[in-house]
Parts: C-alpha cells; sequence; structure tokens
C-alpha cells in the first residue's frame, strides 16, 4: 500500500472524520507522519492473507478487515487507569516506587499500545498460520491452541521506552517519545505454546526467511516480522500466550492471544494476535520502521530486499535499524526527579521537586533486568562514592526475567545521589552513557536517583 504525502490541515479533516480526536491526531502525526494518520483513518486495511479470521465483542467484524474505529470500545482500556502514570492516551506507566514483588500484579501491569484496547471474543478467534515457506497451513481455535504443550514462567516485559527519560534529564539529549521513566516494565508469570509446537506443525521450508506476526485487529497496521535464524535459535522460547498471572490473559495486555518474544522490546510481542506469516521474503511494518528504532548518525538505515512486503509502511518510512534485544539495566524503587522535561500524569513528584526519605539506617531495593543474559550482579554508589557490592533477592537464576536487589544505607540529613549499576553473566557493565538516537529507544545510561533526607 503506497501512502502518499497529504497537506496537514486536510488530513486532520479527514481524521475527524474518522473519530480521531486532536491529541491522537498530535501524536499519530509526530511519530508516524501522514502514513501514520492516515493508515489509523482507514475503516479496514486488508491483511497480509486476504481470509484472516477477526472477531470483536464490541462489533462484528469482517472475516477480511480489520475492525473500524467506531467498533473499539468507548474507553481506551479495560482495566482502571487509577494507579498508572498517563503517558499518553493509549499509554500506562507501572508505578515502579511502589513496586516490591518478583511478579508485577495484573493491577500494576504496565500497558503500552498504540491504539485503544479491542475486546476479542475468545470463542470465535482464530489464528491463522501460513505463507509461501511452509509445507502446511494451520487454523487453530483458541480451544485448540491451549490444549497444546505450554509452558508457564515468568518472563519480563519491557518497552524500548523505558529509560528514555535519562536521555533528557542527564545526557542533555533531545529525543521524542513518551516519559516513561522506568515505568514501562513488568513481570508477568506467562502461560504460552511454544513456537515450536507450531513449526512442527506448519514445517517452514529451507527457504523461510522471516515470520510475521500479525494482529490488525487493534489498528490496521499492527505486526512485526523476526528472522527465522531467531526463530530458529529460540523456539522454546518464544511462544503464544494465553494466560498471564494464572488467569485468562486480559485485554489490555493482548487477550485472547498473543505472542511473547522474552528479551526483546516488547514491541515484538504483538497482541491480538490473528495471524502468522512465514515468507521467503521479508517484511517491513510501522512497528519497525517509524518505532522502535535507532535513528541517528551510528545507525545507518537498513536496506529492503527486492521483493520485501511493506505493511502499514512505504520503503521511505525506513530510517534507521530495527530495535531487538533490551540491554543490561538497573533502577531504584524511588520517583525519578525530573527537572527538564514534562512529567507524565499522575506523577509523584512535581517539576523540580525531590522525594523525601527519613535519615537513619533503611534498606533501598530497585530491579536489574538483563533478561538476554541474566544478571550477575548489581553495585550501588552513594554520593558519587566508590561501588560497592548490592545483595541480589532471590530467586536471581531464572532465564528472561528480573532481579530484584537491596542494600543498607544509614542516610544522613542533606541532599544526596544514589546510583546503581548493573552487570550481566555476558560481561556487559551498565553504562554511564549512552550514543544518542532520536526516539532515545533502549537507553540505559546509570541513573541518578536524588533524594532529601531530613
Amino acid at each position: 500500500m503506497t501512502i502518499q504525502s497529504t497537506d496537514p490541515t486536510s488530513l486532520w479533516e479527514r481524521a475527524q472524520q474518522a473519530g480521531i480526536n486532536r491529541r491522537r491526531f498530535i501524536q499519530l502525526l509526530a511519530f508516524g507522519g501522514a502514513a501514520a494518520v492516515l493508515a489509523a483513518c482507514e475503516s479496514a486495511i486488508p491483511s497480509p492473507s486476504a481470509s484472516r479470521v477477526v472477531s470483536s465483542a464490541s462489533a462484528a467484524a469482517s472475516a477480511s478487515t480489520a475492525p473500524s474505529a467506531s467498533e473499539a470500545p468507548a474507553a481506551m482500556f479495560v482495566k482502571s487507569e487509577e494507579p498508572f502514570l498517563k503517558v499518553f492516551d493509549t499509554e500506562l506507566g507501572t508505578p515502579w516506587w511502589q513496586q516490591t514483588s518478583f511478579v508485577t500484579p495484573y493491577e500494576h501491569f504496565y500497558v503500552r499500545n498504540r491504539y485503544a484496547t479491542p475486546v476479542v471474543d475468545k470463542s470465535s478467534w482464530e489464528l491463522r498460520v501460513h505463507g509461501d515457506a511452509v509445507a502446511e497451513e494451520l487454523t487453530l481455535t483458541y480451544d485448540e491452541l491451549i490444549a497444546l504443550p505450554s509452558v508457564n514462567a515468568p518472563r519480563v516485559m519491557e518497552c524500548f521506552g523505558n529509560g528514555r527519560t535519562v536521555n533528557r534529564e542527564q545526557l542533555g539529549y533531545d529525543v521524542m517519545g513518551g516519559n516513561w521513566v522506568f515505568s514501562d516494565v513488568s513481570q508477568g508469570e506467562w502461560t504460552y505454546v511454544p513456537i515450536q509446537v507450531i513449526l512442527d506443525r506448519v514445517r517452514p521450508t529451507s527457504n523461510a526467511r522471516q515470520l510475521l506476526f500479525w494482529s490488525g485487529v487493534d489498528g490496521p497496521d499492527t505486526g512485526r516480522p523476526i528472522d527465522m535464524t531467531e526463530i530458529n535459535a529460540r523456539s522454546d522460547v518464544i511462544g503464544l500466550a494465553y494466560k498471564l498471572n494464572g488467569v485468562d490473559l486480559p485485554s489490555d495486555h493482548g487477550g485472547p492471544v498473543r505472542a511473547i518474544v522474552p528479551g526483546w522490546g516488547g514491541a515484538a510481542s504483538i497482541k491480538w494476535l490473528t495471524e502468522i506469516q512465514i515468507s521467503s521474503h521479508g517484511f517491513w511494518t510501522r512497528m519497525h520502521t517509524r518505532e522502535e528504532v535507532y535513528i541517528g548518525e551510528d545507525y545507518p538505515p537498513e536496506e529492503p530486499g527486492p521483493d520485501d512486503e511493506f505493511l502499514g509502511a512505504v520503503a521511505e518510512d525506513i530510517r534507521g535499524q530495527t530495535g531487538k534485544e533490551l540491554f543490561v539495566k538497573s533502577w531504584l524503587a524511588i520517583p525519578y526527579v525530573i527537572r527538564i522535561s514534562e512529567p507524565a500524569g499522575n506523577y509523584p513528584l512535581e517539576v523540580g521537586e525531590v522525594p523525601q526519605l527519613v535519615r537513619g539506617p533503611q534498606m533501598v531495593r530497585g530491579y536489574a533486568n538483563a533478561p538476554m543474559s541474566g544478571i550477575a550482579q548489581v553495585e550501588f554508589s552513594i554520593d558519587d562514592g566508590d561501588w560497592q557490592q548490592a545483595t541480589l533477592v532471590p530467586p536471581f537464576d531464572l532465564p528472561y526475567s528480573w532481579v530484584r536487589f537491596e542494600f543498607e544505607w544509614d542516610a544522613p540529613a542533606g541532599t544526596h545521589n544514589l546510583r546503581t549499576r548493573a552487570t550481566d553473566s555476558a560481561g556487559s557493565v551498565q553504562p554511564e552513557t549512552v550514543v544518542f538516537n532520536e526516539l532515545g529507544i533502549n537507553c540505559n545510561a546509570i541513573a541518578r536517583f536524588e533524594v532529601e533526607v531530613a
């Protein structure tokens, strides 16, 4: 699909006709340009296959088209928005300074959507697996999917925007994107069917190049391709999730079924999954051309292949390199001081306000994440002093999960800064700074937490 450049005035008129409010229009225009606005305005865009099956509880959707804007629920979310940071209209950040548990409760699990949450009826949901690089096509109902061999394991889910605020507040980088601070990460107990189970049924051919996870339910352009080399290397880890923390996968988190790609930024774990396509050619989507990509002088744009397929994107959208693996990172369970940028709604501190602690002995706690390799150690520094060893809190040896840590501090009166530094099992150490990229994604620079002790 080729989208032509459009005058902003007429674009706004078209957006209004499609029921898009002004704030949403500005958000789409800022992050995806005219192509994103036009894509959102389309009442339906065909999926990669002409016979994709989609169903919605809010309105019956066509078997070959995505639901229109009028079929979305009246609210942006199903869950209560009360405890969360209001990052954007469709984005809720976890109040990380309140977190102590190894598994994040559903009530505090962050939500990063592009469109309003759709409610999909699992009784009529189907998944189609097909493509020119499979020996046999497959269609599964919900009951058929959950009857397949499954695993149940804690897996961290982290968006590439987690930590973006450090770009602005400490590094002086002018980056685009939501001010998540450290609210864009949670850990769930996921029940899912490993993708290998599906591959065994469809038998990919030797020329299989990419696997495309596709939704098209929340909006007309939601999908993400992954190279088959990555799929094959971790086919027992990547999968199709249908439960979160022991309950049927909630709508806000992609229910009834979503992809789960542990160790990668959350954008790869496509929600409201309806289709998997395995192909001999590559795919390009909004999720890895205009969003979740490294854009800057150090990131020359990737080159599409001559036979590659564009879905909700065009070749001109490719401006950088696709974000994949998450980097080693740590943060404290303390509100982060914001002085330069604008805090998200419901943030506990005003601009420039410093959190208060009571003087004397106390336990300082935090989280560290290095899902691809695991955390080896976490160190802490008070007022730029020597690095000291923090204590890792069990369990801390589970793959693709975060680690809690803690250290004792006899806090004297005054203003202090606390820093933590994580090292993963591969030897990568959390850095003082990072290379600039326009969207500020995957920022793992050491964060400086300022506190006032009285």
